[in-house]
């Protein structure tokens, strides 16, 4: 008698993508529903139908000749991916687990989610895994270990209105670019009003004259401030350095240069401000 999968049952998608990796997606009707099919019919469905709707509505999973099959797993190989609500499967056959490269695992992850890789964190026990070249023992990662994957898959409207040309990874990079700029400026937001207002407190108010190991409680919470202030935008910056563009990414090389003048005009407010107050310092030694 013909098998076919019920609710919860695991299936094996053999690809010619998965040379050294089995990957398995879950059959479940909650998850067909999310998923937009139709209204399931009574009965289980047949394999025919599970693999139809898996063509046409997993666009992370490449559309080549597959075939489907029940898994058995061996413990000791496998991994377990998390996307938003989605749930995969990994099975290294024939591989050491510890030894498998960051690379190759979010390689595998951009395939199942269709992340893009410049996008594309893994995350395990809360922490982000940045080494690619770094094998998954560095990370602490046993078998049967659930991975966490960050990051947005772009529409096909989304790649052809922000990007040069529509690739993926130009899209990852923008939403990179932006993200650092927006997250400087809600946090000069956030921590400028107070430094400002301290600042001029402290300008009202004449001060003796003092050596730098013996600052006064007000001074010494302003140089706090404007240390604290200044090496997170210069952080900012080095991230934007480390962003590399190829050079047919026109849009993305446009946005990085303009957050990178935005994040300087930030920095530069702080700077000003110290630049005040040193003054100030100096005045009061005359």
């Amino acid at each position: 008698m013909r098998q076919t999968p019920t609710r919860n049952t695991e299936i094996k998608i053999v690809t010619q993508a998965t040379v050294r990796a089995r990957v398995t997606a879950f059959s479940d009707e909650r998850e067909v529903k999310r998923l937009g099919a139709c209204k399931p019919r009574r009965g289980r469905p047949t394999i025919s139908s599970f693999i139809s709707l898996l063509w046409r509505l997993t666009p992370g999973i490449p559309k080549r000749l597959f075939r489907v099959q029940h898994v058995q797993y061996d413990p000791d190989t496998v991994l377990h991916i998390r996307w938003n609500h989605e749930c995969y499967t990994i099975d290294f056959e024939g591989q050491v687990l510890g030894q498998v490269k960051l690379k190759e695992l979010r390689g595998i992850c951009k395939d199942l989610t269709g992340v893009p890789l410049g996008g594309l964190t893994l995350i395990h026990g809360e922490a982000k895994m940045k080494d690619d070249n770094a094998p998954l023992s560095c990370f602490g990662i046993k078998a049967g270990a659930t991975i966490v994957v960050d990051g947005i898959k772009p529409t096909e409207e989304q790649m052809r209105e922000m990007t040069t040309n529509g690739d993926p990874e130009e899209y990852a990079l923008i939403l990179r670019i932006t993200g650092s700029l927006e997250k400087s400026k809600e946090f000069v937001a956030e921590y400028l009003p107070k430094y400002e207002t301290d600042a001029e407190a402290y300008f009202s108010t004449k001060q003796p004259p003092f050596v730098m190991p013996a600052m006064p409680p007000a001074r010494k919470r302003l140089h706090e401030q404007h240390g604290m202030m200044s090496e997170n935008l210069l952080q900012s910056l080095l991230a934007l350095d480390g962003v590399t563009c190829k050079p047919e990414f026109e849009v993305a090389r446009v946005k990085r240069r303009e957050a990178v003048k935005e994040t300087q005009k930030l920095l530069d407010v702080i700077d000003a401000i110290n630049g005040r107050v040193k003054e100030n310092d100096k005045a009061a030694r005359l």
